[in-house]
Protein backbone atom coordinates (compact mmCIF):
# COMPACT_ATOMS: atom_id res chain seq x y z
CA UNK A 1 0.00 0.00 0.00
CA UNK A 2 2.94 2.33 0.62
CA UNK A 3 4.16 1.67 -2.93
CA UNK A 4 0.67 2.34 -4.29
CA UNK A 5 0.33 5.61 -2.35
CA UNK A 6 3.73 7.00 -3.40
CA UNK A 7 3.19 5.97 -7.03
CA UNK A 8 -0.25 7.59 -7.14
CA UNK A 9 1.07 10.91 -5.81
CA UNK A 10 3.85 10.94 -8.41
CA UNK A 11 1.49 10.10 -11.27
CA UNK A 12 -1.01 12.77 -10.21
CA UNK A 13 1.76 15.39 -10.21
CA UNK A 14 2.91 14.37 -13.70
CA UNK A 15 -0.63 14.27 -15.12
CA UNK A 16 -1.58 17.68 -13.69
CA UNK A 17 1.59 19.28 -15.09
CA UNK A 18 1.05 17.82 -18.56
CA UNK A 19 -2.63 18.74 -18.74
CA UNK A 20 -1.94 22.31 -17.62
CA UNK A 21 0.80 22.81 -20.22
CA UNK A 22 -1.22 21.09 -22.97
CA UNK A 23 -3.98 23.66 -22.57
CA UNK A 24 -1.58 26.58 -23.10
CA UNK A 25 0.58 25.03 -25.84
CA UNK A 26 -2.18 23.31 -27.85
CA UNK A 27 -0.05 20.16 -28.00
CA UNK A 28 -2.22 17.18 -28.85
CA UNK A 29 0.61 14.77 -28.00
CA UNK A 30 1.12 16.24 -24.53
CA UNK A 31 -2.63 16.37 -23.95
CA UNK A 32 -3.04 12.70 -24.88
CA UNK A 33 -0.09 11.77 -22.67
CA UNK A 34 -1.53 13.74 -19.75
CA UNK A 35 -4.91 12.07 -20.08
CA UNK A 36 -3.15 8.70 -20.29
CA UNK A 37 -1.17 9.37 -17.11
CA UNK A 38 -4.32 10.51 -15.34
CA UNK A 39 -5.97 7.22 -16.26
CA UNK A 40 -2.99 5.34 -14.84
CA UNK A 41 -3.73 6.83 -11.43
CA UNK A 42 -7.00 4.90 -11.41
CA UNK A 43 -5.13 1.73 -12.42
CA UNK A 44 -2.80 2.09 -9.46
CA UNK A 45 -5.74 2.78 -7.14
CA UNK A 46 -7.48 -0.36 -8.46
CA UNK A 47 -4.33 -2.30 -7.59
CA UNK A 48 -4.46 -0.86 -4.08
CA UNK A 49 -8.06 -2.05 -3.74
CA UNK A 50 -6.91 -5.54 -4.80
CA UNK A 51 -4.21 -5.48 -2.10
CA UNK A 52 -6.80 -4.54 0.51
CA UNK A 53 -9.13 -7.26 -0.75
CA UNK A 54 -6.40 -9.91 -0.54
CA UNK A 55 -5.95 -9.10 3.15
CA UNK A 56 -9.53 -10.08 4.02
CA UNK A 57 -10.09 -13.27 5.98
CA UNK A 58 -11.54 -16.30 4.17
CA UNK A 59 -15.32 -16.81 4.32
CA UNK A 60 -17.59 -19.79 3.68
CA UNK A 61 -18.28 -18.42 0.20
CA UNK A 62 -14.57 -17.76 -0.49
CA UNK A 63 -12.86 -20.37 1.71
CA UNK A 64 -9.48 -19.82 0.06
CA UNK A 65 -9.55 -16.08 0.70
CA UNK A 66 -9.36 -13.23 -1.79
CA UNK A 67 -5.73 -13.46 -2.91
CA UNK A 68 -6.77 -14.00 -6.52
CA UNK A 69 -7.89 -10.37 -6.51
CA UNK A 70 -4.28 -9.37 -7.18
CA UNK A 71 -4.11 -11.69 -10.19
CA UNK A 72 -7.31 -10.14 -11.53
CA UNK A 73 -5.77 -6.70 -11.01
CA UNK A 74 -2.82 -7.84 -13.13
CA UNK A 75 -5.29 -8.78 -15.87
CA UNK A 76 -6.85 -5.31 -15.63
CA UNK A 77 -3.41 -3.74 -15.99
CA UNK A 78 -2.78 -5.89 -19.08
CA UNK A 79 -6.05 -4.75 -20.67
CA UNK A 80 -5.11 -1.12 -20.01
CA UNK A 81 -1.70 -1.63 -21.65
CA UNK A 82 -3.46 -3.04 -24.72
CA UNK A 83 -5.89 -0.11 -24.66
CA UNK A 84 -2.90 2.24 -24.48
CA UNK A 85 -1.38 0.62 -27.55
CA UNK A 86 -4.64 1.03 -29.46
CA UNK A 87 -5.02 4.65 -28.34
CA UNK A 88 -1.41 5.44 -29.21
CA UNK A 89 -1.73 3.94 -32.68
CA UNK A 90 -5.04 5.69 -33.37
CA UNK A 91 -3.74 9.08 -32.19
CA UNK A 92 -0.55 8.72 -34.21
CA UNK A 93 -2.45 7.95 -37.41
CA UNK A 94 -4.80 10.88 -36.76
CA UNK A 95 -1.84 13.25 -36.28
CA UNK A 96 -0.29 11.88 -39.45
CA UNK A 97 -3.40 12.89 -41.38
CA UNK A 98 -4.26 16.12 -39.53
CA UNK A 99 -1.20 18.03 -38.32
CA UNK A 100 -1.59 20.93 -35.89
CA UNK A 101 0.87 23.79 -35.16
CA UNK A 102 2.24 24.23 -31.63
CA UNK A 103 2.57 27.33 -29.47
CA UNK A 104 5.39 27.62 -26.88
CA UNK A 105 6.87 24.25 -27.88
CA UNK A 106 9.66 24.64 -25.28
CA UNK A 107 7.20 24.25 -22.43
CA UNK A 108 5.54 21.29 -24.16
CA UNK A 109 8.91 19.59 -24.63
CA UNK A 110 9.92 20.17 -21.01
CA UNK A 111 6.70 18.73 -19.56
CA UNK A 112 6.85 15.73 -21.91
CA UNK A 113 10.37 14.98 -20.66
CA UNK A 114 9.09 15.40 -17.11
CA UNK A 115 6.47 12.78 -17.92
CA UNK A 116 9.16 10.37 -19.08
CA UNK A 117 11.35 10.88 -16.00
CA UNK A 118 8.40 10.64 -13.61
CA UNK A 119 6.96 7.49 -15.16
CA UNK A 120 10.34 5.75 -15.37
CA UNK A 121 11.01 6.49 -11.69
CA UNK A 122 7.58 5.12 -10.75
CA UNK A 123 8.12 2.09 -12.99
CA UNK A 124 11.41 1.13 -11.32
CA UNK A 125 9.86 1.65 -7.90
CA UNK A 126 6.88 -0.60 -8.69
CA UNK A 127 8.80 -3.34 -10.50
CA UNK A 128 11.42 -3.58 -7.75
CA UNK A 129 8.75 -3.70 -5.03
CA UNK A 130 6.63 -6.16 -7.02
CA UNK A 131 9.51 -8.61 -7.40
CA UNK A 132 10.47 -8.23 -3.73
CA UNK A 133 6.89 -8.83 -2.56
CA UNK A 134 6.17 -11.57 -5.10
CA UNK A 135 3.32 -9.54 -6.64
CA UNK A 136 2.96 -10.09 -10.38
CA UNK A 137 0.18 -7.47 -10.48
CA UNK A 138 2.41 -4.77 -8.99
CA UNK A 139 5.31 -5.69 -11.30
CA UNK A 140 2.93 -5.61 -14.29
CA UNK A 141 1.70 -2.18 -13.24
CA UNK A 142 5.34 -1.10 -13.09
CA UNK A 143 5.83 -2.25 -16.68
CA UNK A 144 2.68 -0.29 -17.52
CA UNK A 145 4.26 2.84 -16.04
CA UNK A 146 7.40 2.13 -18.10
CA UNK A 147 5.25 2.03 -21.23
CA UNK A 148 3.76 5.37 -20.20
CA UNK A 149 7.27 6.77 -19.86
CA UNK A 150 8.03 5.67 -23.41
CA UNK A 151 4.80 7.32 -24.53
CA UNK A 152 5.93 10.56 -22.85
CA UNK A 153 9.27 10.24 -24.61
CA UNK A 154 7.44 9.79 -27.90
CA UNK A 155 5.44 12.92 -27.17
CA UNK A 156 8.71 14.78 -26.49
CA UNK A 157 10.17 13.56 -29.79
CA UNK A 158 7.06 14.68 -31.61
CA UNK A 159 7.15 18.12 -30.01
CA UNK A 160 10.86 18.46 -30.81
CA UNK A 161 10.25 17.42 -34.41
CA UNK A 162 7.43 19.90 -34.82
CA UNK A 163 9.56 22.61 -33.21
CA UNK A 164 12.35 21.85 -35.69
CA UNK A 165 10.00 22.20 -38.63
CA UNK A 166 9.43 18.48 -39.26
CA UNK A 167 5.92 17.85 -37.94
CA UNK A 168 5.78 14.36 -39.44
CA UNK A 169 8.12 13.16 -36.66
CA UNK A 170 5.29 13.47 -34.14
CA UNK A 171 3.05 10.73 -35.58
CA UNK A 172 6.07 8.66 -36.71
CA UNK A 173 7.40 8.51 -33.16
CA UNK A 174 3.93 7.62 -31.93
CA UNK A 175 3.65 4.69 -34.35
CA UNK A 176 7.07 3.39 -33.31
CA UNK A 177 6.09 3.56 -29.66
CA UNK A 178 2.86 1.72 -30.43
CA UNK A 179 4.97 -1.26 -31.52
CA UNK A 180 7.02 -1.03 -28.30
CA UNK A 181 3.85 -0.90 -26.21
CA UNK A 182 2.50 -3.97 -28.03
CA UNK A 183 5.69 -5.91 -27.20
CA UNK A 184 5.43 -4.94 -23.52
CA UNK A 185 1.78 -6.03 -23.57
CA UNK A 186 2.83 -9.43 -24.92
CA UNK A 187 5.42 -9.97 -22.19
CA UNK A 188 2.97 -8.84 -19.51
CA UNK A 189 0.31 -11.17 -20.90
CA UNK A 190 2.68 -14.12 -20.56
CA UNK A 191 3.36 -13.48 -16.86
CA UNK A 192 -0.22 -12.59 -15.92
CA UNK A 193 -1.83 -15.48 -17.82
CA UNK A 194 0.70 -17.91 -16.33
CA UNK A 195 -0.39 -16.93 -12.81
CA UNK A 196 -4.08 -17.25 -13.72
CA UNK A 197 -3.36 -20.76 -15.08
CA UNK A 198 -1.62 -21.77 -11.82
CA UNK A 199 1.89 -21.89 -13.25
CA UNK A 200 4.62 -22.90 -10.81
CA UNK A 201 8.22 -22.80 -11.95
CA UNK A 202 10.03 -26.15 -11.94
CA UNK A 203 12.57 -25.03 -9.33
CA UNK A 204 9.79 -24.34 -6.81
CA UNK A 205 8.27 -27.81 -7.19
CA UNK A 206 11.74 -29.41 -7.14
CA UNK A 207 12.55 -27.62 -3.89
CA UNK A 208 9.33 -28.83 -2.29
CA UNK A 209 10.07 -32.40 -3.36
CA UNK A 210 13.66 -32.28 -2.11
CA UNK A 211 12.75 -30.81 1.28
CA UNK A 212 9.98 -33.37 1.84
CA UNK A 213 12.14 -36.30 0.75
CA UNK A 214 14.88 -35.29 3.19
CA UNK A 215 12.62 -35.62 6.25
CA UNK A 216 13.39 -38.90 8.10
CA UNK A 217 10.50 -41.35 7.80
CA UNK A 218 9.36 -40.31 4.30
CA UNK A 219 9.69 -43.34 2.00
CA UNK A 220 8.81 -41.56 -1.24
CA UNK A 221 7.46 -38.26 -2.57
CA UNK A 222 4.83 -39.43 -5.03
CA UNK A 223 3.45 -36.08 -6.11
CA UNK A 224 4.06 -32.40 -5.47
CA UNK A 225 2.01 -29.44 -6.63
CA UNK A 226 2.30 -25.73 -6.06
CA UNK A 227 0.61 -22.61 -7.31
CA UNK A 228 0.68 -18.88 -6.68
CA UNK A 229 -2.45 -17.05 -5.53
CA UNK A 230 -1.59 -13.38 -5.40
CA UNK A 231 1.62 -13.08 -3.37
CA UNK A 232 1.47 -16.45 -1.63
CA UNK A 233 2.19 -20.08 -2.50
CA UNK A 234 -0.21 -22.96 -1.91
CA UNK A 235 1.24 -26.49 -2.09
CA UNK A 236 0.03 -30.09 -1.98
CA UNK A 237 2.05 -33.24 -1.38
CA UNK A 238 1.45 -36.95 -1.55
CA UNK A 239 3.97 -38.94 0.50
CA UNK A 240 4.50 -42.66 0.98
CA UNK A 241 5.20 -43.60 4.63
CA UNK A 242 5.55 -46.94 6.46
CA UNK A 243 2.11 -48.56 6.61
CA UNK A 244 2.55 -49.85 10.14
CA UNK A 245 2.69 -46.35 11.62
CA UNK A 246 -0.08 -45.21 13.94
CA UNK A 247 -2.28 -42.27 12.98
CA UNK A 248 -0.53 -40.14 15.60
CA UNK A 249 2.98 -40.91 14.37
CA UNK A 250 1.98 -40.46 10.71
CA UNK A 251 0.41 -37.11 11.56
CA UNK A 252 3.56 -36.08 13.42
CA UNK A 253 5.63 -36.97 10.35
CA UNK A 254 3.36 -34.89 8.12
CA UNK A 255 3.77 -31.95 10.48
CA UNK A 256 7.57 -32.33 10.34
CA UNK A 257 7.37 -32.13 6.57
CA UNK A 258 5.15 -29.05 6.73
CA UNK A 259 7.46 -27.42 9.25
CA UNK A 260 10.51 -28.01 7.04
CA UNK A 261 8.70 -26.58 4.01
CA UNK A 262 7.59 -23.43 5.84
CA UNK A 263 11.24 -22.76 6.66
CA UNK A 264 12.55 -23.40 3.14
CA UNK A 265 9.89 -22.17 0.72
CA UNK A 266 9.49 -18.41 0.64
CA UNK A 267 5.91 -17.07 0.81
CA UNK A 268 4.46 -20.52 1.47
CA UNK A 269 1.03 -19.87 3.01
CA UNK A 270 -0.17 -23.45 3.38
CA UNK A 271 0.73 -27.00 2.38
CA UNK A 272 -1.61 -30.00 2.44
CA UNK A 273 0.07 -33.37 2.98
CA UNK A 274 -1.65 -36.61 1.95
CA UNK A 275 -0.10 -39.82 3.25
CA UNK A 276 -0.11 -43.19 1.46
CA UNK A 277 0.97 -46.50 3.06
CA UNK A 278 4.14 -47.54 1.26
CA UNK A 279 3.86 -50.82 -0.68
CA UNK A 280 0.05 -50.94 -0.55
CA UNK A 281 -1.09 -51.00 -4.18
CA UNK A 282 -4.75 -51.18 -3.18
CA UNK A 283 -4.67 -48.06 -1.00
CA UNK A 284 -6.92 -46.17 -3.44
CA UNK A 285 -8.80 -49.09 -4.95
CA UNK A 286 -12.17 -47.93 -3.63
CA UNK A 287 -11.97 -44.53 -5.36
CA UNK A 288 -9.68 -45.20 -8.33
CA UNK A 289 -12.59 -45.35 -10.80
CA UNK A 290 -13.63 -41.80 -9.77
CA UNK A 291 -10.26 -40.22 -10.44
CA UNK A 292 -8.91 -38.75 -13.66
CA UNK A 293 -5.52 -39.95 -14.77
CA UNK A 294 -2.89 -37.27 -14.25
CA UNK A 295 -0.73 -36.26 -17.27
CA UNK A 296 2.51 -38.18 -17.26
CA UNK A 297 1.24 -40.72 -14.74
CA UNK A 298 1.23 -43.60 -17.22
CA UNK A 299 -2.54 -43.89 -17.07
CA UNK A 300 -2.62 -44.32 -13.29
CA UNK A 301 -5.19 -42.19 -11.43
CA UNK A 302 -3.89 -39.34 -9.33
CA UNK A 303 -4.33 -39.85 -5.58
CA UNK A 304 -6.75 -37.57 -3.73
CA UNK A 305 -5.62 -34.63 -1.60
CA UNK A 306 -7.79 -34.86 1.45
CA UNK A 307 -5.24 -33.57 3.95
Amino acid sequence: MRVVAISSIALVAVAVAELAVAVTTHSAAVLADGVHNAGDVFTTVALGVAFLLSGRAPTRRFPYGYHRGEDLAGLLVLLLIVAGAVASGTTSVEHLVHRQPLTTPGAALAVALLGFVGNEAVARFKVTAGRRLGSVALAADGEHSRVDGLASLGAAAGVAGSWAGVPVLDPAAGLLLTVVIALVAWETARSVSARLLDEADASLVATIEAVAAAVPGVVEVREARARWTGRQVQAELTLAVPGEQTVASAHALAEEVRHALFHRVERLADVIVHLDPAGDAAAHAATSHHLTAAPGSGGQPAPPHDG
